[in-house]
């Protein structure tokens, strides 16, 4: 019987859940989450007011002052539904994501201004662990703290090949996050739900007009005004949520656990056994999917022999210890199959990183598919 037919074949007639997966990063262990249902309630009626509020009070800050210039958002953008609209759907999203936290994010701008909220934002979805210092209560202490996570999420934000970042594409800072700057709050956390993948797609072709005030200077003794148009969201229909979409989509696997959860241990074997096979060319072993994989090492080495060349060893790190460096590592083992024309599995690298079974068998099947006449 060959792996797809095990994969396939004689599954219990079941109905497949229809609740879809988790969201595509392997989290870690939440907190326990209160069973009182009247504490849930509290916490769900909790969010909804923040929603209420939001909705109904003023709108985020729409200003931006420098040294050389300020800038305003228009009061036309700021009553815009559209913006309204994008607005409330971020939030919800980002309340549902922090449910666990007993976080409720009532005001974007406000409440992540700092970077405490968004640290537990970016450790909720790439499922990484961001060193938490107390609240931070001077201006430069709490800018420290937001280039830290900052720089994280800007890390985690490049692993995605389809989502490939370039200075100009970084449409915040620490200095606009900090003074609570509307556009560049949005600008990352669409970038945020578009690469995690926010259940409901975010409305097309936002748009933001900004009035920037030229201040007096040497140079321009009297201050000028200009105006520019930021796009926030683009057409969410097409390329920009192929990579969510993929993660949302059930799939072989899917149903393999839900209806035929017996089978898994068949499909582990015998991917352990075509592993183990391929890497022994190189006198490597694995004897246990969650772990052996987790660094991507062996991933790399799987695709070096299949391919037949040398991936050099200042490319990757070779015995990695922190999370980071495993993180590179699978996104190169990643990055290494897509060249090679194998279409991208269902999984992120912080899945893997963070052992999740189904994603790294996912993985092991692609590379399997794709080589196994050749081992």
């Amino acid at each position: 019987m060959t792996l797809f037919s095990t994969l396939l074949g004689r599954q219990k007639s079941t109905t497949p859940s229809t609740g879809g997966d988790a969201p595509p990063t392997t989290q870690p262990a939440p907190a326990p989450v209160s069973t009182n249902p009247i504490e849930v309630d509290e916490l769900e009626r909790a969010k909804e007011e923040a929603l209420k509020q939001a909705a109904s009070s003023a709108m985020e800050s729409g200003m931006y002052e420098s040294a050389d210039f300020k800038r305003q958002v228009s009061s036309e953008s700021l009553s815009d539904p559209k913006i309204k609209a994008l607005m409330q759907q971020l939030r919800e999203w980002i309340n549902d994501v922090l449910t666990d936290d007993h976080i409720v994010v009532k005001n974007l701008c406000e409440d992540l201004y700092d970077g405490q909220v968004l640290s537990h934002l970016i450790e909720s979805l790439a499922g990484a662990k961001i060193e938490h210092k107390e609240v931070a209560q001077s201006v430069a202490t709490q800018k420290a703290k937001l280039t830290e996570v900052l720089n994280q999420t800007n890390y985690y934000l490049q692993m995605n090949p389809e989502f490939q970042m370039n200075p100009e594409s970084i449409k915040w800072s620490v200095d606009n996050i900090h003074n609570k700057y509307l556009p560049s709050v949005l600008h990352l956390l669409v970038a945020l739900a578009r690469h995690y993948g926010i259940p409901k797609r975010l409305p097309s072709f936002v748009t933001i007009k900004v009035i920037q005030i030229n201040k007096a200077s040497a140079a321009n003794p009297e201050p000028s005004e200009e105006t520019n148009v930021e796009q926030i969201t683009g057409d969410e229909e097409r390329e920009t949520y192929n990579f969510a979409a993929r993660q949302q989509e059930r799939d072989v696997f899917d149903t393999l656990f839900d209806s035929a959860p017996d089978r898994v241990n068949n499909v582990k074997e015998k991917l352990l056994t075509f592993s183990s096979n391929m890497l022994s060319k190189m006198d490597r072993t694995c004897g246990n999917i969650e772990e052996d994989f987790a660094s991507g090492v062996n991933l790399i080495f799987m695709m070096s022999i299949a391919e037949s060349y040398y991936v050099p060893l200042y490319s990757f790190t070779l015995e990695p210890d922190a999370y980071d460096h495993k993180l590179h590592n699978v996104t190169l083992a990643l990055n290494l199959m897509m060249e090679a024309g194998i279409e991208r599995p269902k999984c992120t690298a912080e899945s893997i990183v963070s052992r999740d079974l189904k994603s790294t068998l996912r993985v092991l099947f692609a590379i399997y598919t794709k080589y196994k006449h050749q081992m």
